[in-house]
């Protein structure tokens, strides 16, 4: 029983996750993006990003912990780092990256990014982080639609190769 319930949170909450970083990446930052003024582009998505930033660092822990309880009421933790675990090794490199983004590089990369731009030193191509943020979002859209994939194989018992 206890296994269905972590199921349930992790998909729930995985869905969430991934809805979430899908909306801003397909509606906030392309309209921050098309917003004229490079102050109010800055705002509006640091406004936003911000506050989603605090809701996935949420998501990120539960779907850790349902994760990860998961694999060791199954013991499912001996498939990992082998040929039959491929699927579930994926899900769990995927969740560390993520992890280590919202944990550690999102807030020094933001944070260098505001503080330059509050020094006004170095001028910023503002229009171009804003074009290589969008890349970098779709990236880890589709890393995320990965893991999701990665999950149907896990709960169906199919394996990749």
């Amino acid at each position: 029983m206890l296994f269905y319930l972590m199921h349930i949170v992790h998909v729930l909450t995985v869905i969430l996750w991934i809805g979430g970083l899908a909306f801003v990446t397909s509606i906030v930052l392309p309209m921050a993006i098309r917003t004229p003024d490079a102050l109010q582009k800055v705002l509006l998505f640091q406004r936003i990003e911000h506050r989603f930033a605090k809701v996935a660092r949420i998501y990120v822990i539960i779907t850790g912990i349902s994760g990860f309880a998961m694999i060791f009421l199954t013991d499912w933790h001996r498939l990992l780092f082998t040929m039959a675990g491929l699927a579930l090794t994926v899900m769990t490199l995927i969740w560390v990256f993520w992890f280590v983004m919202l944990f550690g590089l999102e807030p020094l990369i933001i944070r260098k990014m505001l503080d330059q731009m509050a020094k006004g030193g170095t001028k910023l191509d503002i229009d171009a982080i804003f074009k290589r943020l969008g890349v970098v979002h779709w990236v880890m859209v589709f890393i995320s639609l990965v893991a999701a994939t990665a999950g149907v194989f896990v709960a169906h018992g199919l394996q990749i190769f």
